[in-house]
């Protein structure tokens, strides 16, 4: 009874290893060997390019693990792009590139974005592993290829193939590429264990007090500055009506008539009569005397 238990125990850790397909080649960047959950031997990271880096013992790593945490807090990062070539099997066959990452450094996106190449086909573009998953969290990336006939097929493309494949992380403008660890097998994408759902963190009382805080006081400037706004608003159009009022004042004072001090006196007429009239008189007298 005990042997068949045993047995049962036994196989059934056989097809947890052998579901994930023949295991070619393991790395734990930037740390030592190590041997996970799934029963995966990593060999020692003996790169001499770049920086490894144990920074990541610092988080506790999420989504994957306790056994596993060491494969993602540990890294190779470099400021300049570098490569690990790996000797390939020389039958044909459908493999499996497994690339670990966790960001551990940076707490925002768009900080550092890098490519990854196999040999010369670009397989993931603008990697940005905060935008993906955030901080301290495990992040795999898995890439289907195929060897045939000595060439290496990658999305359905032909590249020349020499019985070894490069794995390039591509430097770019947004700081450094790094790799937490790399397996290639023999296989398909789904012999892949997958990672646990990625559960972003819920921010706690405190947090939720400060952003409130936050909002009330942004709120508070905004209202402050529509106040004002509209404190100045009020304040032109005063000043507006007031222009158009004396201008008003100064068309009407332009447009009104000026009177003819002489139109409506008629005296100035009569002078001239009355000055003949006045010299006229005394010569009739005289006239009528002389008769």
């Amino acid at each position: 009874m005990i042997f068949l238990v045993l047995s049962l125990v036994f196989s059934t850790i056989i097809s947890q290893v052998t579901c994930l397909g023949e295991i070619i080649y393991a790395l734990n960047a930037g740390g030592d060997s190590f041997t996970d959950s799934n029963g995966i031997r990593y060999r020692r990271d003996f790169l001499s390019d770049g920086v490894a880096s144990d920074y990541g013992r610092s988080l506790d790593i999420k989504r994957v693990p306790a056994q596993d945490k060491l494969l993602y807090q540990t890294e190779r990062y470099s400021p300049e792009t570098f490569s690990y070539s790996i000797s390939m099997p020389s039958n044909d066959a459908e493999y499996v590139l497994w690339l670990k990452f966790s960001e551990v450094w940076f707490n925002a996106p768009n900080l550092k974005v890098f490519d990854v190449a196999l040999n010369d086909a670009i397989i993931l573009k603008d990697l940005d592993i905060y935008a993906n998953v955030g901080r301290g969290v495990a992040h795999d990336e898995i890439i289907p290829f195929q060897i045939r006939k000595n060439k290496l097929i990658v999305e359905g493309k032909s590249y020349p193939f020499n019985g070894e494949i490069k794995v390039e992380f591509i430097k770019g403008d947004l700081d450094n590429p790094k790799i937490n660890a790399i397996v290639v097998m023999k296989g398909t994408p789904d012999q892949v264990p997958k990672l646990a759902p990625n559960e972003p963190e819920q921010p706690d009382d405190d947090d939720l007090l400060e952003s409130e805080l936050d909002e009330f006081e942004e709120n508070e400037e905004e209202n402050e500055q529509i106040k004002a706004r509209r404190q100045m608003r009020k304040m032109q159009e005063k000043q507006e009506e007031v222009k158009k009022s004396s201008k008003k004042k100064t068309y009407e004072f332009e447009e009104e008539e000026v009177e003819d001090p002489y139109a409506a006196d008629e005296s100035s007429y009569l002078i001239p009569i009355l000055v003949t009239l006045g010299a006229f008189i005394p010569i009739l007298f005289c006239l009528c005397k002389l008769k």
